[in-house]
Protein backbone atom coordinates (compact mmCIF):
# COMPACT_ATOMS: atom_id res chain seq x y z
CA UNK A 1 0.00 0.00 0.00
CA UNK A 2 1.33 3.53 -1.19
CA UNK A 3 2.44 5.70 2.40
CA UNK A 4 0.13 8.40 2.34
CA UNK A 5 3.14 11.53 2.77
CA UNK A 6 2.38 15.17 3.67
CA UNK A 7 2.56 16.27 0.03
CA UNK A 8 0.59 13.82 -1.37
CA UNK A 9 -2.35 14.36 1.58
CA UNK A 10 -2.11 18.18 0.94
CA UNK A 11 -2.20 17.49 -2.93
CA UNK A 12 -5.08 15.49 -2.54
CA UNK A 13 -6.17 17.98 -0.30
CA UNK A 14 -5.93 20.80 -3.17
CA UNK A 15 -7.69 19.05 -5.55
CA UNK A 16 -10.51 18.19 -3.19
CA UNK A 17 -10.68 22.02 -2.65
CA UNK A 18 -10.40 22.84 -5.62
CA UNK A 19 -13.27 20.22 -6.59
CA UNK A 20 -15.36 22.22 -3.66
CA UNK A 21 -15.10 25.29 -5.27
CA UNK A 22 -13.32 26.90 -2.64
CA UNK A 23 -11.99 30.49 -4.24
CA UNK A 24 -9.10 30.82 -1.50
CA UNK A 25 -7.26 27.54 -1.95
CA UNK A 26 -3.56 29.01 -1.69
CA UNK A 27 -4.98 30.33 2.10
CA UNK A 28 -6.09 27.32 3.14
CA UNK A 29 -3.14 25.33 2.13
CA UNK A 30 -1.00 28.18 3.71
CA UNK A 31 -3.05 27.67 7.07
CA UNK A 32 -2.41 24.32 7.13
CA UNK A 33 1.56 24.71 6.05
CA UNK A 34 2.10 27.11 9.01
CA UNK A 35 0.35 24.85 11.01
CA UNK A 36 2.79 21.85 10.58
CA UNK A 37 5.73 24.63 10.51
CA UNK A 38 4.72 25.33 14.05
CA UNK A 39 4.33 21.46 15.01
CA UNK A 40 8.14 21.67 13.61
CA UNK A 41 8.26 17.71 13.07
CA UNK A 42 8.02 18.05 9.43
CA UNK A 43 6.49 14.55 8.58
CA UNK A 44 2.81 13.50 9.34
CA UNK A 45 3.04 14.02 12.25
CA UNK A 46 -0.30 16.43 12.28
CA UNK A 47 -2.23 13.01 11.64
CA UNK A 48 -1.88 11.75 15.31
CA UNK A 49 -1.88 15.57 17.10
CA UNK A 50 -4.57 15.65 20.13
CA UNK A 51 -6.97 18.48 21.11
CA UNK A 52 -5.00 19.50 23.37
CA UNK A 53 -2.09 20.25 20.60
CA UNK A 54 -4.72 21.97 18.49
CA UNK A 55 -5.62 24.49 21.70
CA UNK A 56 -2.43 24.92 22.41
CA UNK A 57 -1.75 26.18 18.75
CA UNK A 58 -4.75 28.63 19.32
CA UNK A 59 -3.05 29.87 22.37
CA UNK A 60 0.08 30.02 20.60
CA UNK A 61 -1.91 32.34 18.03
CA UNK A 62 -3.34 34.46 21.13
CA UNK A 63 -0.07 35.16 22.32
CA UNK A 64 2.33 35.45 19.21
CA UNK A 65 4.29 38.39 18.75
CA UNK A 66 2.25 39.42 15.50
CA UNK A 67 -0.56 40.76 17.56
CA UNK A 68 -2.99 38.80 15.02
CA UNK A 69 -6.50 40.11 14.98
CA UNK A 70 -9.18 37.82 16.45
CA UNK A 71 -11.04 37.47 13.14
CA UNK A 72 -7.39 36.35 11.89
CA UNK A 73 -6.71 33.78 14.27
CA UNK A 74 -10.70 32.53 13.58
CA UNK A 75 -9.55 32.33 10.19
CA UNK A 76 -6.76 29.90 10.49
CA UNK A 77 -8.35 27.79 12.90
CA UNK A 78 -11.21 27.89 10.19
CA UNK A 79 -8.74 26.79 7.65
CA UNK A 80 -7.30 23.63 10.24
CA UNK A 81 -10.88 23.08 10.47
CA UNK A 82 -11.38 22.25 6.79
CA UNK A 83 -8.39 20.28 6.44
CA UNK A 84 -8.72 17.59 9.65
CA UNK A 85 -12.80 17.46 8.24
CA UNK A 86 -11.24 16.14 5.16
CA UNK A 87 -9.00 13.90 6.93
CA UNK A 88 -11.81 12.21 8.89
CA UNK A 89 -13.73 12.34 5.75
CA UNK A 90 -10.95 10.06 4.08
CA UNK A 91 -10.78 7.81 6.96
CA UNK A 92 -7.12 9.09 8.08
CA UNK A 93 -8.02 10.35 11.55
CA UNK A 94 -11.02 8.84 13.45
CA UNK A 95 -12.13 12.40 14.67
CA UNK A 96 -11.27 15.96 14.45
CA UNK A 97 -8.65 17.48 17.08
CA UNK A 98 -10.38 20.40 16.08
CA UNK A 99 -14.14 19.27 17.23
CA UNK A 100 -14.11 21.17 20.73
CA UNK A 101 -11.79 24.28 20.11
CA UNK A 102 -13.67 27.27 20.17
CA UNK A 103 -12.68 30.51 18.01
CA UNK A 104 -11.72 33.67 19.61
CA UNK A 105 -14.64 35.64 20.43
CA UNK A 106 -14.86 39.13 18.31
CA UNK A 107 -15.71 42.29 19.75
CA UNK A 108 -16.74 45.06 18.08
CA UNK A 109 -14.25 47.01 15.92
CA UNK A 110 -13.04 49.96 16.67
CA UNK A 111 -14.99 52.97 15.35
CA UNK A 112 -13.91 54.43 11.72
CA UNK A 113 -12.93 58.09 10.89
CA UNK A 114 -13.56 59.60 13.94
CA UNK A 115 -11.95 63.31 13.67
CA UNK A 116 -10.24 64.78 16.22
CA UNK A 117 -12.36 67.83 18.17
CA UNK A 118 -10.11 70.42 16.20
CA UNK A 119 -10.88 68.57 12.90
CA UNK A 120 -14.48 68.44 13.74
CA UNK A 121 -14.23 72.44 14.50
CA UNK A 122 -12.71 72.75 11.10
CA UNK A 123 -15.16 70.87 9.17
CA UNK A 124 -18.01 72.58 11.18
CA UNK A 125 -16.67 76.31 11.27
CA UNK A 126 -15.97 75.89 7.32
CA UNK A 127 -18.91 73.94 6.16
CA UNK A 128 -19.64 75.43 2.44
CA UNK A 129 -23.34 77.06 2.33
CA UNK A 130 -23.94 77.74 -1.52
CA UNK A 131 -26.46 75.54 -1.94
CA UNK A 132 -30.15 75.26 -0.46
CA UNK A 133 -29.20 71.37 0.44
CA UNK A 134 -26.05 72.90 1.98
CA UNK A 135 -27.74 74.21 4.22
CA UNK A 136 -29.95 71.35 5.06
CA UNK A 137 -26.83 68.80 4.91
CA UNK A 138 -25.37 71.81 7.12
CA UNK A 139 -28.10 71.62 9.80
CA UNK A 140 -28.18 67.20 9.75
CA UNK A 141 -24.29 67.53 10.28
CA UNK A 142 -24.48 69.71 13.31
CA UNK A 143 -27.48 67.79 15.08
CA UNK A 144 -25.63 64.42 14.14
CA UNK A 145 -22.44 65.68 16.27
CA UNK A 146 -24.39 67.75 18.89
CA UNK A 147 -27.09 64.91 19.79
CA UNK A 148 -25.10 61.89 18.30
CA UNK A 149 -28.39 60.67 17.07
CA UNK A 150 -28.00 58.24 14.20
CA UNK A 151 -29.11 59.71 10.78
CA UNK A 152 -32.06 58.10 10.00
CA UNK A 153 -33.24 59.09 13.40
CA UNK A 154 -32.34 62.98 12.48
CA UNK A 155 -34.10 62.49 9.38
CA UNK A 156 -37.48 61.34 11.04
CA UNK A 157 -37.46 64.36 13.50
CA UNK A 158 -40.71 66.18 13.59
CA UNK A 159 -40.85 70.12 15.47
CA UNK A 160 -42.62 68.30 18.27
CA UNK A 161 -39.66 66.64 18.90
CA UNK A 162 -37.47 69.47 19.19
CA UNK A 163 -37.77 71.85 22.17
CA UNK A 164 -35.45 74.64 20.66
CA UNK A 165 -35.54 76.96 24.29
CA UNK A 166 -33.71 74.42 26.08
CA UNK A 167 -32.09 72.46 23.69
CA UNK A 168 -33.21 68.92 24.39
CA UNK A 169 -34.15 66.34 21.72
CA UNK A 170 -36.85 63.53 21.64
CA UNK A 171 -35.06 60.81 19.55
CA UNK A 172 -36.83 57.58 18.19
CA UNK A 173 -34.54 54.60 18.36
CA UNK A 174 -35.29 52.77 15.12
CA UNK A 175 -33.14 50.02 15.98
CA UNK A 176 -34.77 49.45 19.28
CA UNK A 177 -38.55 49.08 18.51
CA UNK A 178 -39.05 52.46 18.78
CA UNK A 179 -37.54 53.65 21.89
CA UNK A 180 -38.10 57.14 22.67
CA UNK A 181 -35.61 59.50 25.05
CA UNK A 182 -35.21 62.78 25.51
CA UNK A 183 -31.45 63.94 24.76
CA UNK A 184 -29.81 67.48 24.96
CA UNK A 185 -27.89 68.83 21.90
CA UNK A 186 -25.49 71.23 21.26
CA UNK A 187 -26.82 74.97 21.02
CA UNK A 188 -24.49 75.30 17.59
CA UNK A 189 -27.30 72.69 16.02
CA UNK A 190 -30.35 74.77 17.60
CA UNK A 191 -28.75 77.73 15.81
CA UNK A 192 -28.45 75.76 12.55
CA UNK A 193 -31.48 74.17 12.76
CA UNK A 194 -33.37 77.06 13.12
CA UNK A 195 -31.35 78.50 9.95
CA UNK A 196 -33.18 75.78 7.82
CA UNK A 197 -36.16 75.91 9.00
CA UNK A 198 -36.43 79.53 8.71
CA UNK A 199 -34.96 79.73 5.33
CA UNK A 200 -35.03 76.15 3.47
CA UNK A 201 -36.89 74.23 4.87
CA UNK A 202 -40.22 74.83 3.01
CA UNK A 203 -38.89 74.30 -0.12
CA UNK A 204 -37.04 70.94 0.22
CA UNK A 205 -40.08 69.63 1.96
CA UNK A 206 -43.70 68.91 0.88
CA UNK A 207 -47.16 70.21 1.99
CA UNK A 208 -47.55 67.23 3.27
CA UNK A 209 -44.04 66.75 4.82
CA UNK A 210 -45.14 69.76 7.19
CA UNK A 211 -48.52 69.27 7.75
CA UNK A 212 -47.22 65.98 9.64
CA UNK A 213 -44.62 67.78 11.12
CA UNK A 214 -41.99 66.64 9.37
CA UNK A 215 -38.45 68.72 9.86
CA UNK A 216 -36.70 66.68 6.83
CA UNK A 217 -37.97 65.28 3.38
CA UNK A 218 -39.92 62.13 3.51
CA UNK A 219 -39.84 61.20 0.19
CA UNK A 220 -36.61 59.04 -0.07
CA UNK A 221 -35.61 59.15 2.83
CA UNK A 222 -32.75 57.23 2.15
CA UNK A 223 -31.26 59.99 -0.38
CA UNK A 224 -30.83 62.20 3.33
CA UNK A 225 -27.68 60.33 3.76
CA UNK A 226 -26.40 60.23 0.51
CA UNK A 227 -26.61 63.56 0.27
CA UNK A 228 -25.30 64.08 3.76
CA UNK A 229 -22.41 61.58 2.67
CA UNK A 230 -21.64 63.09 -0.83
CA UNK A 231 -21.38 66.89 1.04
CA UNK A 232 -18.97 65.39 3.68
CA UNK A 233 -17.03 64.06 0.81
CA UNK A 234 -16.60 67.32 -0.87
CA UNK A 235 -16.21 69.20 2.24
CA UNK A 236 -13.26 66.72 3.84
CA UNK A 237 -11.62 66.82 0.47
CA UNK A 238 -11.70 70.52 0.21
CA UNK A 239 -10.47 70.90 3.62
CA UNK A 240 -7.85 68.33 3.89
CA UNK A 241 -9.34 65.80 6.76
CA UNK A 242 -9.59 61.78 6.08
CA UNK A 243 -13.24 61.23 4.44
CA UNK A 244 -16.08 60.70 6.98
CA UNK A 245 -19.95 59.58 6.70
CA UNK A 246 -22.78 60.50 8.56
CA UNK A 247 -21.85 57.99 11.56
CA UNK A 248 -18.82 59.31 11.93
CA UNK A 249 -20.53 62.29 13.96
CA UNK A 250 -22.01 59.71 16.46
CA UNK A 251 -18.71 57.90 16.92
CA UNK A 252 -16.90 61.18 17.17
CA UNK A 253 -19.26 62.70 19.65
CA UNK A 254 -18.66 59.84 21.67
CA UNK A 255 -14.98 59.75 21.58
CA UNK A 256 -14.55 63.62 22.40
CA UNK A 257 -16.57 63.46 25.25
CA UNK A 258 -15.00 60.56 26.96
CA UNK A 259 -11.57 62.45 26.34
CA UNK A 260 -13.26 65.31 27.65
CA UNK A 261 -13.91 63.57 31.21
CA UNK A 262 -17.38 62.45 30.82
CA UNK A 263 -18.34 58.65 32.27
CA UNK A 264 -19.59 55.43 30.32
CA UNK A 265 -23.12 55.60 32.38
CA UNK A 266 -23.08 59.51 30.87
CA UNK A 267 -22.35 58.59 27.32
CA UNK A 268 -24.22 55.49 27.43
CA UNK A 269 -27.19 57.21 28.27
CA UNK A 270 -26.24 60.09 25.70
CA UNK A 271 -25.47 57.40 22.67
CA UNK A 272 -29.19 55.46 24.29
CA UNK A 273 -27.14 52.30 24.22
CA UNK A 274 -29.29 49.91 26.28
CA UNK A 275 -25.88 47.61 27.31
CA UNK A 276 -23.18 49.06 28.32
CA UNK A 277 -21.07 46.82 26.48
CA UNK A 278 -22.07 48.93 23.27
CA UNK A 279 -20.83 51.82 24.51
CA UNK A 280 -17.47 50.47 26.40
CA UNK A 281 -15.75 50.21 22.23
CA UNK A 282 -15.24 53.83 22.63
CA UNK A 283 -12.61 53.59 26.02
CA UNK A 284 -10.89 51.19 23.40
CA UNK A 285 -10.67 53.96 20.84
CA UNK A 286 -8.80 56.23 24.08
CA UNK A 287 -6.61 53.48 25.11
CA UNK A 288 -5.23 53.30 21.80
CA UNK A 289 -4.73 57.41 22.25
CA UNK A 290 -3.06 56.77 25.44
CA UNK A 291 -0.98 53.86 23.54
CA UNK A 292 0.34 56.19 20.93
CA UNK A 293 1.31 58.61 23.63
CA UNK A 294 3.22 56.27 25.53
CA UNK A 295 4.90 55.58 22.83
CA UNK A 296 6.05 58.46 21.49
CA UNK A 297 6.50 60.15 24.55
CA UNK A 298 7.53 57.45 28.00
CA UNK A 299 11.20 57.87 28.33
CA UNK A 300 11.59 54.21 28.47
CA UNK A 301 10.13 54.39 24.82
CA UNK A 302 12.39 56.75 23.34
CA UNK A 303 14.86 55.32 20.76
CA UNK A 304 18.65 56.59 21.43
Amino acid sequence: MEKRTKNTILNDYRRYLTLKGVRTVKDYIAGVNEFIDYLGDGGEGFLFITEKDADDYRHHLITSDRHLAHSTINGKLNHLRSFYRFLEKKGMIYQSPLYYVKGVKTGKGLPKNVLSIEEMGKLLDNFSLIRKTDIMTYSLAELLYGSAMRVNEAAALKESDVDFDSAVITITDFKNGGLRWKSPTSEASIRALRRYVKTVRSELTTEKDRAEGFLYPQQGKTAIRCILNAKLKRECERLGLKTITSHSFRASAATHLLRSGAGIREIQAFLGHQKIGTTEVYTRVVKEDLKAVIETCHPRERRS
